[in-house]
């Protein structure tokens, strides 16, 4: 299978061969071909994240992936990492709602051997440091949450949006879950949701089908199927009526965000949210940049974007206010831009643009192997692995017809959350900027 891309007018060819199979234990396998250079990704994908959790145990599945590191049966702690750096390859891991993934890049030469180590990884995990671990990632959320009013803002924006969703809950988790969560706690929650028949295994690089399966099969088709985890069984409720919540916290920067609810990631209304995202803010030509920035001067930028998930996600839109002007006002010229949006449709311009930029980022952004196997991945977990081929024909494929109605369908007043930081002057200046300063020098593991 290859993918064609259409970016700036011009046809863009990327040869993106994606082969799939699945072992008799439930371990799907997808295979990217690149053989552009002699590398490899190898990239474990676990469906489980934040929306898998409950009260009590929020934050256990960002907590696991940094467990991911503390050693197995036959290598120490970090031992997993330092080997393929003397490789010459790199190795990192992320969670979120949706999902959990470990991914690396290593020279092709090593694609047995890193193949073997994952495997170990998950057949023969040994959780080492506890303790120490849960408190990195306590700190991680001091800095990145709690002392960060960006991060408290967007945090309380989709708290406020899902009230009974598991989306509601920080992937981070709550403080008080993090103080007391046991070892017994992630051990349990590994056995669960790190079993082969809810994980995707995805190879991307300068490798063939034919060669990865038998190194799959004798590694990890070893591992033995497990009763499927749990499903989420809690929809989110139809909205009502406008929602709307205020935190104050020291600093100079007042903003507002806006968070629609909006389908499913594979729901064919995507594509035409996620162009309206572009033509509402992407670039200073932009429509909320132009009218908020340039005509209004009320904000000093405007971001927007859309949380394509495997549940019903949000449509987020962000501003800035301009000092000398007031959070309301922002909003009151926000939904005044939506409300025109609802009348005026956009132009063939507008769409063409977006559409442009779209397919530009879409080809820059997926370059690597490491972000081939990315884009798998994520389809991967949000419907199935070729689906990630069929997006750039999406896109393309969006009507004016289809971005006005899903402007008139999703973004409307009184499906609102309304969520405004309003800064208020620092007590303690000296302590506040060396609060900033700390906090732009603050780095974490993973």
């Amino acid at each position: 299978m290859s993918l064609t891309l259409v970016a700036l007018g011009s046809a863009v060819e990327l040869n993106f061969p994606l082969t799939t199979f699945t072992l008799p234990n439930g371990l799907q396998v997808a295979v990217v071909e690149d053989h552009a250079n002699p590398l490899v990704s190898v990239q474990l994908w676990f469906r489980v994240g934040s929306r898998n959790e409950s009260y009590g145990i929020t934050g256990i599945s960002h907590v696991l992936e940094h467990m991911m590191f503390k050693g197995t049966r036959k290598m120490k702690s970090e031992e997993y990492s330092q080997t393929i750096q003397r490789w010459g390859g790199m190795d990192n891991a992320f969670t979120s709602e949706d999902q959990t993934a470990y991914f690396s890049e290593v020279p092709k030469a090593r694609l047995k051997d890193i193949l073997e180590i994952e495997y170990d990884r998950v057949a023969n995990a040994v959780f080492r440091e506890f303790e120490s671990e849960l408190n990195v990632v306590r700190e991680e959320r001091r800095w990145r949450t709690e002392n960060s009013p960006e991060g408290s803002l967007y945090e309380l924006l989709r708290a406020t949006a899902y009230i009974a969703h598991p989306y509601h809950h920080p992937v981070v988790g709550w403080m008080s879950d993090l103080e007391n969560l046991t070892l017994e706690d992630v051990e349990r929650y590994f056995h669960t949701y790190y079993v082969p028949n809810n994980m995707i295994l995805v190879v991307s690089g300068d490798v063939t089908p034919e060669e990865v399966r038998p190194l799959v099969e004798a590694t990890f088709g070893k591992l033995p199927r497990r009763p499927d985890p749990p499903p989420v069984r809690t929809r989110e409720p139809e909205q009502e009526g406008l929602r709307r919540v205020e935190l104050k916290r020291e600093g100079f920067a007042s903003y507002v965000a806006l968070a629609f609810h909006i389908p499913e990631g594979k729901h064919p209304d995507l594509p035409a949210l996620t162009l309206l995202a572009h033509v509402l803010t992407d670039g200073k030509s932009s429509r909320l940049y132009r009218y908020l920035v340039k005509e209004k001067t009320v904000a000093i930028d405007v971001q927007g974007w859309v949380e394509q998930q495997l549940d019903p996600g949000l449509f987020v839109l962000w501003v800035a206010v301009q000092q000398g002007h007031t959070p309301e006002e922002a909003e009151s010229l926000l939904f005044q831009a939506l409300e025109d949006l609802q009348n005026h449709p956009i132009t063939e311009r507008e769409l063409e643009k977006a559409k442009n930029r779209n397919m530009a980022n879409f080809v820059r952004r997926y370059q690597s192997v490491v972000s081939k196997g990315m884009l798998v991945g994520t389809w991967a977990i949000l419907d199935r692995p070729e689906a990630a081929l069929a997006w750039p024909k999406k896109i393309q494929a969006v009507s004016l017809e289809d971005v006005q109605r899903v402007a008139q369908t999703y973004l409307l007043r009184d499906q609102a959350t309304v969520a405004i930081l309003r800064a208020v002057p620092p007590k303690d200046m000296n302590a506040f900027m060396k609060k900033m300063k700390e906090a732009s020098q603050k780095r974490f593991r993973r």
